[in-house]
């Protein structure tokens, strides 16, 4: 019989629940059978132990009721005794299990005649009758009295024989109950062992092999299946597992032929790694899947531009075996490139021989594989094996021709880069030395047309002034048109060469902390005689809350001067332009400026800010001008992070806007020590500027020391802040400061009128006099700081020794050198003029030089040179060098400039007077002999 493992089970549950079910069930009828008798026994025999004495109590009861109302004569009496009669006929009614039906009704009818009877022979004694008639009702009602006592002795007594039948009849059935049930349970136990037995030797049976089966299924062999030994469920089971064997044997088949796939997929792409060439790859390539597929030759062909098939890669071919191109179709190599599907063909006898050392053979079979990128042939690879060719082989083949294709167009395509790449780094070199070209070019022209510019201003300037003799107002006119429209084109210059810088990428920003408000005060001094002439009123409204700003000054008033002059040239006569200065959010600021002139028309507006573009452009226009000025302000705001733009209202006005950040993007400030100030009242006060917080402790310690009062500025800012505030009595300064060079700081400190004559010690890292000795400095001293050579160069620090001597001018433009002459001989300076390096250096060793003002560019030497020879001399070391030039300075010339120069002025627009001030600075002035 084929019962399942759950059939059992439930046979089991079933079998056991049955025999508890008989059990419960002759429990139930054994406990009926008992209940019975002793139902039988409550009934009929407890309630007459109990019923006896009360039924004789209540009788007692009636009959002294009687007896008391006759005593008393009292007939109301008589009325309670009726309800004692009621309660014992009650009682009677309510022990009728009790009593038999029979009796108790004679007991019931025996008590109304008593009561009847009674009660007439109560009355007619409490009436006070007597007589025969009286004693003969007594009689009657005495006789009814003892019927009613012997009815309830009858009624109310039982038989201990009966009693004690029913009690062993109760015994006998609980006995029987307990032996079946003992017995119901026995079996049951024993019906339920046995079928247990039966279940668990089949399933310790199949769990037997099932347990050895899944051991050999965990340690990997799947070789035998577990034997099937029941048809229950642990047969299911066993058949289950023998089927996930097969199963897992399958996927063991499968993952192996994976991992040999992913093997060779893997090995390949490491062979194929790197910036590799087209030959290289094909020859890894081929050599790694011959070895792999154990095929003992191989070749790969690649479709060239022309469409043939040229050999690439081989493997283990010699030079004669191998066919080295085939046109497509031709041969089986130009068969398969002509379909995408792998072909495999038997090898012929003897057409390909396989050679070794040791053995000589021919392969079987030869498999052509179609290279495919993106659906098309790009190459094709032939393997010959010695061995009938595999499935394996083949799906191998087709998951990494796509792989090989795109490696090998990967490696064309790189070819073709660095064929490119030096094709382009060449073209790169011709366009680097073009634009070298193109900057020397600038700067010969920068050089060649403000040179001779230079020269007409210079001595137009000397006319003008009356230095060659008297001038007629005429003349004066002319040479002042002269001056103006020199000095326009040199603007013009500028703006052509700036613009020029800012294609190329080279226009050099220095940005430093500025007060906005005084920057565009000095532009519109530079045009307060423009706005004179036109009579046009210019107002500033600068908002304080924009604060100091980090910008290249030079910039800033350029963009300004720009769209001032720009305002101005278009307001009429009698108008106002505004220059306003706002905040734009917490990181940038916004200048206007606000002219009423005609307006822009708004088609226009586009043609602004564009190189060479006028609005009235043409020969009959009214305003002079290029149009490079708003080009060059939008290249100059945009290059340091701003943004341009223009409103306008035809016949109202235009106003020109430029955002532009508080502080130009770049490294930001580092923390700065707090201000220091110790006073002692009475002593001179020093003005310490260093941003390194050790060293400005050492210097204010060592100052205080010695009896000076100090107060300390970390930055350039700080330093001309506490300048324009009070007054000092010297001043000892870093170079390297974080906002600004000191030659820059000691430049506007000259130019302050408060502090302008304080005398300056300079501090810095490299102890080189030519440093700023371009200004009025009264020693340099090394770091780390020696507190007694400062306090003897603070002593030393007012007396200026007197200097003999010539200026030494290298140019080498002779106007230049004549100009130059005329100028200091002005002055009342000796000068020696010389055209080139070389001759200035010979004069500077035969003379006693107090200065020397030099030219950058000059032919064969130039000015850096000259700088460098002479310092290398005794005399050069100390010698002041004023460099005087038209060269465009970088941040690479200026860092070399400040190691050896001591002053920078640029030719041009009022380039003499600068230069006069610039000795002014450390040297004294000569009068001029009558």
């Amino acid at each position: 019989m084929n019962l399942s493992f759950r059939s059992k089970l439930l046979g089991l549950v079933a079998t056991a629940g049955f025999a508890l079910a008989a059990l419960v069930l002759a429990s139930a009828i054994i406990a009926r059978r008992v209940e019975g008798h002793l139902d039988d026994i409550r009934k009929h025999y407890l309630p007459k132990v109990g019923l006896r004495p009360q039924l004789q109590g209540q009788f007692e009861r009636i009959q002294r009721g009687f007896q008391d109302a006759v005593a008393a004569s009292d007939t109301e009496k008589l009325g309670g005794i009726v309800e004692l009669k009621k309660e014992f006929l009650q009682q009677l009614a309510a022990s009728s299990d009790a009593v038999e039906p029979g009796l108790a009704a004679s007991l019931e009818r025996a008590i109304e005649d008593f009561h009847a009877q009674a009660l007439v022979v109560s009355k007619q004694l409490i009436a006070g009758e007597t007589g025969e008639s009286v004693v003969a009702k007594m009689s009657e009602m005495q006789a009814r009295q003892t019927r009613v006592a012997e009815l309830l002795d009858k009624a109310t007594v039982f038989d201990k024989t009966d009693l004690t039948k029913a009690f062993s009849a109760t015994a006998e059935a609980q006995r029987f109950g307990t032996q079946l049930r003992l017995a119901l349970g026995i079996a049951s136990l024993v019906l339920v062992f046995l079928l247990s037995l039966w279940i668990s030797r089949d399933m310790l049976r199949g769990m037997a092999s099932l347990t050895a089966g899944f051991s050999r299924f965990g340690k990997g062999d799947f070789r035998g299946a577990i034997p099937v030994v029941s048809r229950d469920e642990l047969g299911d089971l066993a058949r289950q597992a023998n089927q996930m064997a097969q199963s897992l044997q399958r996927l063991e088949s499968e993952r192996s032929r994976i991992d040999w796939l992913k093997t060779a997929q893997s090995a390949l792409s490491e062979q194929l790694r790197g910036e590799l060439a087209p030959r290289q790859v094909a020859e890894r390539a081929v050599s790694m899947l011959c070895r792999y597929l154990e095929c003992p030759v191989g070749a790969l062909y690649s479709l060239d531009a022309d469409g043939a098939l040229g050999l690439l890669g081989k493997y283990a071919l010699s030079p004669d075996d191998g066919v080295q191109s085939f046109r497509l179709g031709e041969g089986l190599v130009g068969q398969a490139a002509l379909q995408s599907e792998i072909m495999v063909v038997d090898a012929p006898e003897g057409q390909l021989r396989v050679t070794s050392a040791l053995a000589a053979g021919s392969p079987r079979s030869i498999a052509l594989v179609p290279l495919l990128r993106i659906g098309k042939v790009t190459g094709v690879l032939e393997l010959a094996s010695l061995q009938p060719w595999n499935a394996a082989a083949t799906e191998l083949l087709a998951s990494v021709r796509e792989t090989l294709a795109i490696a090998l167009e990967g490696a064309r395509s790189r070819a073709e880069l660095r064929a490119l790449l030096a094709k382009t780094q060449r073209q790169a070199e011709e366009l680097t030395r073009a634009g070298a070209y193109k900057s020397q070019f600038l700067a010969n022209m920068s050089h060649e047309l403000r040179t001779p510019l230079n020269a007409i201003l210079g001595f137009t300037q000397l006319l003008h002034e009356g230095e060659v003799g008297p001038l007629t107002d005429q003349q004066r006119d002319f040479l002042g048109n002269v001056l103006t429209s020199s000095r326009h084109l040199l603007r013009l210059i500028n703006d052509v060469l700036d613009l020029a810088k800012v294609e190329s990428g080279k226009l050099d920003f220095r940005p430093e902390s500025i007060d906005l408000a005084q920057v565009t005060g000095e532009v519109g001094a530079i045009l307060r005689t423009t706005a004179s002439e036109k009579q046009v009123r210019v107002e500033m409204a600068i908002d304080p809350a924009i604060g100091r700003v980090v910008l290249d000054p030079a910039r800033l008033k350029q963009v300004l001067y720009n769209y001032l002059s720009n305002a101005l040239k278009f307001t009429p006569a009698g108008s106002v332009v505004t220059v306003r200065a706002v905040p734009e959010g917490a990181d940038f600021f916004r200048i206007e400026v606000h002219d009423t002139g005609d307006g822009i028309q708004p088609e226009e507006l586009p043609r602004l800010f564009v190189e060479f573009q006028q609005l009235d452009a043409g020969a009959a226009k009214k305003h002079a001008g290029t149009g490079l000025g708003l080009a060059l302000t939008k290249r100059i705001v945009e290059a340091q992070g701003g943004t341009v733009g223009v409103r306008s209202t035809p016949g109202a006005g235009s106003v020109f806007h430029a955002v532009l950040p508080r502080r130009m993007k770049g490294e930001p400030l580092p923390a700065m020590p707090g201000p220091i100030v110790t006073l002692n009242p009475g002593a001179p006060t020093i003005l310490v500027v260093e941003d390194n917080a050790s060293d400005q402790a050492s210097i204010v310690g060592a100052l205080t020391r010695a009896g000076y009062s100090v107060q300390t500025a970390a930055t350039g800012a700080q330093a001309l802040a506490r300048l324009r505030e009070s007054d000092f009595d010297a001043i000892t300064l870093d170079l390297l400061l974080p906002d600004m060079s000191g030659v820059d700081l000691l430049d506007q400190v000259r130019t302050e009128s408060r502090n302008a004559d304080v005398p300056v010690i300079v501090l810095t890292v490299v102890a080189e006099k030519g440093a700023v000795a371009g200004f009025r400095v009264s020693d340099v001293l090394a770091k780390p700081l020696d507190a007694h050579a400062l306090l003897n160069a603070l002593r030393r620090a007012g007396v200026s020794p007197q200097r003999h001597g010539a200026v030494l001018v290298v140019d080498d433009d002779e106007g230049c050198l004549k100009l130059m002459e005329a100028t200091l001989a002005r002055s009342g300076y000796e000068t020696i003029c010389r055209q080139d390096v070389e001759a200035a250096l010979q004069a500077a060793a035969e003379s006693s030089l107090i200065a020397v003002v030099l030219d950058l560019i000059m032919p064969r030497l130039d000015g850096f040179e000259f700088l460098e020879r002479f310092r290398m001399t005794e005399a050069g070391r100390s010698t002041p060098v004023i460099v005087w030039t038209v060269k465009d300075l970088t941040k690479h010339d200026q860092a070399r400039l400040r190691q050896t120069a001591q002053a920078v002025v640029m030719k041009g627009n009022n380039g003499a007077a600068a230069l006069l001030r610039e000795l002014d600075a450390f040297l004294p002035r000569r009068q001029v002999s009558e």
